[in-house]
């Protein structure tokens, strides 16, 4: 009977060693797959070409050997022995790159730094992950021999862009300052310490430039190198009553006592005049400049300026006027006056506040007020009469809970309050009259210009007319021309005021549908909103609601999720 073994041979491997004999059983390819199977070298590669030319090669001894005897030995090298091998694989963004092993069978496996220098030498040279690395050694040598896993190894490192330059601003500005009642160090608060008035003195900081950077390289795994977008770069900006440090380029000061406002990428220092008071003592001001009053404006005062006016306590049955804006800390105090039922027109209030930009103030009763932008009252707006091209707001800054009650109110966009009216059915008139009467009178300008070209327009008709029915011997063709032209042209205009005037009323429109009363916490009855020519007065008491302009009346909408 023939014989099969397995060897070792001298580059070890092992081969086949087939000793053939003549029998009833010869030996086939499946009994060397079983003998592979059941001997230790089941996890070498199996040379199955051999193993056949093995079986073949007996077949052939066998056919000349007489019976029982042996022939010649056959050897074939049938299995050897693979070390692990790897392959890395670069994504076409050469962001990422990962290697997949070929398992060892009966050969080495590959250690982590086997397995980077595999990569490397495949064109991986950047972004190794140690910790990917030595997992996948362990893998592959954990896995089944001659399969295959893989893992990403490496990853490249997008640039990080350049941070454009900022201005950083070191002291509060004027015109953005909130003021609210300062925290003691108790935790409570001091409604009568409602902080320092903003003033800056010369040479003190205003701010600060930091430069721009130039950003942080990436890289890909194959080493290219991925440039970053540097960041945007700007200068401050020097404003009137500053200066570049002669310290420090970066940083913007101060070159006079006074108030600081932000600019575009800078701040300004307007000039400044301040006073503990404003009464008899110190007269009216008048300053082409901001006016600092720390005190308060007594009764009768007058103070105009060109710039702000800050107000450190109240203004009581006083006159301030200011192109900017005007903060008062505290209060605006009136003497009374029957506001809800004289003709506002004919009624002078011993407290006047008018300012070009916004005014600001912790409450007002019995003041006239004007802005040429808004207004905003802390705590209670009352019996006073209020004219504005912007948004009045009656509330803290966070929290919409102030009164407003009583008194007659003009307002440019919308009005805002916690409550509005009072529960003894005060009158509190609104309306948004002064914008609505600019764009009127805007349609009215475009209507004048609309009667003047439709006059010229028939004139030159009618003259065209006449040119046109003139003898032939009597016409003058260059005349006719002339005509005919100024009639195109103002039949033109004619057609482009029309156009006009159809967008102002649209204009109009839209801003009808826009404006709105606000009572976040509840509107009173005794409330009376106009909207052009529309009108709507409260008869009772109402929860959160808004007063709105919607197909042709003025309704009474509840907020809903308030």
């Amino acid at each position: 009977m023939t014989t099969a073994s397995l060897v070792s041979n001298n580059k070890n491997n092992i081969d086949l060693v087939l000793t053939p004999e003549k029998s009833s059983t010869p030996v086939s390819e499946l009994d060397i797959y079983d003998l592979i199977e059941s001997s230790e070298y089941g996890d070498l590669h199996v040379v199955s070409n051999n193993v056949k030319n093995a079986i073949a090669e007996m077949n052939d001894v066998l056919k000349s050997l007489p019976d029982n005897q042996t022939g010649r030995e056959i050897r074939y090298e049938v299995l050897v022995r693979i070390d692990a091998s790897a392959t890395a694989k670069i994504e076409s963004d050469e962001m990422q790159a990962s290697v997949e092993i070929t398992t060892a069978q009966g050969g080495a496996h590959l250690s982590a730094k086997a397995i980077l220098n595999a990569a490397q030498e495949q064109g991986v040279v950047k972004g190794f992950i140690k910790e990917q690395l030595i997992s996948l050694a362990q893998t592959a040598a954990r896995a089944e021999p001659g399969t295959q896993v893989s893992k990403i190894v490496a990853k490249g490192k997008l640039p990080q862009n350049g941070r454009d330059t900022q201005i950083k601003m070191l002291v509060e500005s004027a015109q953005s300052r909130i003021l609210r009642p300062q925290a003691r160090a108790d935790g409570s608060v001091d409604m009568r310490n409602l902080g320092d008035i903003i003033c800056v003195k010369a040479g003190d900081p205003l701010a600060q430039r930091i430069p721009f950077t130039l950003g942080v390289k990436g890289y890909t795994v194959t080493g290219k190198d991925l440039e970053p977008t540097p960041g945007e770069d700007c200068q401050l900006e020097v404003g009137e009553g500053t200066v570049l440090s002669p310290k420090n380029q970066n940083v913007l000061i101060s070159t006079l006592v006074g108030l600081p406002k932000i600019i575009n990428n800078g701040m300004t220092v307007e000039k400044v005049y301040t006073v503990n008071n404003v009464d008899i003592g110190s007269g009216h001001i008048k300053f082409e400049g901001n006016v600092i009053i720390e005190g308060d404006v007594k009764e009768s005062m007058k103070v105009i300026a060109s710039g702000d006016i800050t107000v450190g306590g109240f203004v009581e049955s006083a006159m301030l006027e200011s192109g900017g804006d005007i903060i008062i800390k505290k209060g605006i105090i009136g003497k009374k006056q029957e506001v809800e039922t004289n003709n506002v027109d004919n009624l002078k209030m011993s407290a006047f506040v008018n300012a070009k930009g916004s005014i600001h103030a912790t409450y007002c009763q019995y003041g006239e007020l004007i802005a040429g932008t808004d207004i905003t009252i802390e705590n209670q707006l009352m019996h006073s009469i209020v004219s504005l091209n912007g948004k009045l707001w009656v509330g803290q800054e966070d929290k919409l809970n102030g009164k407003l009650i009583a008194g007659h109110i003009s307002a440019g966009t919308s009005i805002h309050a916690g409550s509005i009216g009072a529960s003894a059915g005060s009158n509190t008139f609104i309306t948004f009259a002064n914008q609505i009467e600019k764009y009127k009178h805007r349609i009215e300008q475009i209507d004048v210009k609309i009667k003047d070209e439709n006059e010229k327009t028939q004139e030159l008709k009618n003259a065209t007319e006449k040119l046109r029915k003139l003898p032939k011997e009597r016409a003058d063709k260059e005349v006719l021309a002339k005509v005919v032209k100024a009639y195109q042209f103002h039949s033109s205009t004619l057609g482009d005021l029309y156009y006009d005037r159809e967008r102002a009323e649209q204009a109009l429109q839209r801003f009808i549908e826009s404006v709105y009363v606000e009572g976040r916490e509840r509107i009173y009855h005794g409330v009376e909103v106009r909207i052009g020519d529309f009108v709507e007065r409260s008869r009772r008491e109402y929860g959160p609601s808004k007063m709105l302009y919607r197909e042709r009346k003025v309704i009474i909408d509840p907020i809903v999720n308030n």
